[in-house]
């Protein structure tokens, strides 16, 4: 999957249009070849958020990345007075004496972004159009986005794009 998206990234990004990506926390996605090769050549930029700031159940770590420095903007500290009641992990010790997580019974609840954070992005995009459009209007040459990935990318990362993950 990284390959394809990493793909799509390099083509919006040599066209100069806005993309934006969200990740776990926790994700490794920018440790992938691909990703990195995308960061070799184009600036991405990272925020690292919470989903909590913005009304959700739990603080839940998140990471955007994008091709616009605007998205620092999303960045909000999380409540320091909010409790979290939602449970969306347990922690335990098996039989073996393991350190074990599973799944709490609200972690399926936390799948959904809270609205705040849709109407903060949308809010975001459109307060920054005028930007956006002179940056794809000044654009000197569209050049092949095979151009960018060519001469980097082994042929197995380019047989990577038709594995289904």
């Amino acid at each position: 999957m990284i390959y394809r998206v990493t793909a799509a990234l390099i083509m919006m990004s040599t066209l100069n249009i806005p993309w934006f990506v969200e990740q776990p926390g926790s994700s490794l996605m920018e440790h992938r070849p691909a990703f990195q090769h995308l960061c070799k050549r184009f600036t991405v930029y990272k925020v690292f958020i919470w989903l909590g700031a913005y009304g959700g159940d739990c603080p839940k770590p998140t990471l955007i990345y994008s091709n616009f420095k605007f998205i620092e903007k999303l960045f909000l500290p999380l409540p320091a007075d909010k409790v979290w009641e939602a449970e969306t992990s347990i922690k335990y010790v098996d039989s073996s004496g393991q350190h074990r997580v599973s799944g709490g019974r609200d972690l399926k609840s936390t799948q959904a972004y809270p609205r705040l954070f849709g109407h903060a992005v949308a809010q975001l995009f459109l307060s920054e159009r005028d930007a956006v459009r002179q940056a794809i209007a000044e654009r000197k040459t569209l050049g092949l986005v095979a151009d960018c990935v060519s001469s980097e990318w082994s042929k197995e990362e380019w047989a990577n794009l038709d594995q289904k993950d």
